[in-house]
């Protein structure tokens, strides 16, 4: 099945899957800066004793310099439409800002220096031929966004991509890379306005961070991502792009909930 056509119920992190799993897709979010590691799907109750509940849906601690011990941290809250191939949308989650706007103060509140919306667009193959983005109504919602957004300092990213289809299979991947990076292929609207780091949410950091280095040396191991099974309640470090079961307990990471 096509991620355009997956299941709604699971669709939003089956795409932040497929995006963890592109390079071109994933390096955008690092915004030209080294990454560490990503982080997908990890609950603020690892660390946070009941007192907060959210998942916090992308983290990415990157750096300045191959061999910095400077971190920044970033944090993304993901939201998932669709943009048929004659130009229409569905789930624009219109009218659903205010909902929204609490789930980014959670992640402030529990201590993310850096909180940003992440607007994703899955295209029907031959959407991008055939339409300018973005089209009408997702330029209506954005716009109904930005003041929201900017007022409290969150950041904004657009990520539109599109996958062809051979019979009920996505092949290759068109995006729409900004400037002169060709692996720029979000587009930035807002920069997110740094806050102090919180405790809870540094010793969630510290507690990934850890997990990362003491996973066994493995080629490429940056190209792996932490994921938190939720069967096994377990940290695990998989490759988005070749696994989606738990190596502990086998359990499908997209599917659970």
């Amino acid at each position: 099945m096509t991620l355009f056509n997956s299941e709604s119920q699971h669709r939003e992190k089956a795409t932040i899957w497929r995006v963890m799993s592109l390079l071109p897709l994933a390096a955008s979010l690092a915004g030209g800066r080294i990454f560490r590691w990503f982080a997908v799907n990890i609950p603020m109750q690892l660390v946070s004793d009941g007192e907060f509940i959210s998942d916090i849906d992308i983290i990415a601690r990157l750096s300045d310099f191959p061999r910095s011990r400077d971190w920044l941290t970033r944090t993304w809250e993901v939201k998932v439409s669709l943009l048929c191939e004659d130009g229409s949308a569905r789930s624009l989650k219109a009218g659903k800002t205010t909902r929204t706007i609490n789930q980014l103060n959670a992640y402030r509140s529990f201590g993310s220096p850096e909180v940003s919306l992440l607007d994703t667009y899955v295209c029907e193959a031959g959407f991008m031929a055939k339409n300018a983005f973005p089209p009408p109504l997702v330029r209506a919602s954005i716009e109904a966004k930005l003041p929201r957004l900017a007022e409290q300092g969150f950041g904004y990213q657009l990520l539109p991509f599109e996958h062809g289809k051979a019979g009920d299979e996505d092949v290759g991947l068109l995006a729409m890379p900004q400037g002169v990076n060709p692996l720029q292929t979000s587009i930035g609207i807002l920069k997110a306005v740094p806050t102090p780091e919180g405790e809870g949410f540094g010793r969630l950091v510290d507690r990934i961070d850890e997990f990362f280095v003491e996973q066994p040396d493995r080629p490429s191991k940056s190209f792996h991502q932490v994921v938190f099974c939720m069967k096994c309640r377990q940290l695990q470090l998989v490759r988005m792009r070749d696994e989606h079961l738990c190596p502990t307990c086998g359990s499908d990471l997209i599917v659970q909930s």
